[in-house]
């Protein structure tokens, strides 16, 4: 499979933000299908609608490594890495508006990059980021 590491970025800018199909955690599956051609969100996708949706069906807000996990090591059997290489995905969290959210994202070479409400976000280093859990899958620059 053939995919582009800052295409994929790019990609995301005009896309919408959708619950269940184009959130942060689903772009991320895309990204990861395209690469591996292992579909990790297969279960969930357009499962949920809304945020509070989204908690019922994946339980990500409450305990974002759970339904994560489950996706990348059960269903696509990616290892863990405490040294995630561009083309890797991991659950981040950062302070957003005065709070601290957790959210899908994809390393970068100097930072990471997740999907916004509108278009994308890059967090570069001395961000306020914190990666809780990260996959390799295999991407070769």
């Amino acid at each position: 499979m053939s995919a582009d590491l800052y295409g994929e970025i790019n990609r995301w800018l005009p896309m919408p933000f959708h619950y269940g199909e184009s959130d942060c955690c689903m772009v991320l599956a895309d990204w990861v299908r395209r690469v591996t051609g292992i579909d990790v969100a297969a279960e969930y996708r357009l499962t949920y609608t809304d945020l509070g949706s989204c908690q019922r069906a994946t339980g990500f807000r409450a305990d974002p490594l759970r339904v994560t996990t489950h996706c990348m090591e059960a269903v696509g059997g990616f290892p863990r890495t405490d040294a995630p290489a561009p083309g890797d995905v991991a659950v981040v969290r950062a302070l957003i508006d005065g709070r601290v959210v957790p959210f899908g994202a994809l390393r970068l070479r100097d930072g990471w990059a997740s999907k916004a409400e509108h278009g994308a976000c890059i967090w570069r280093r001395g961000d306020l980021i914190e990666v809780l859990r990260a996959w390799s899958i295999g991407y070769e620059t």
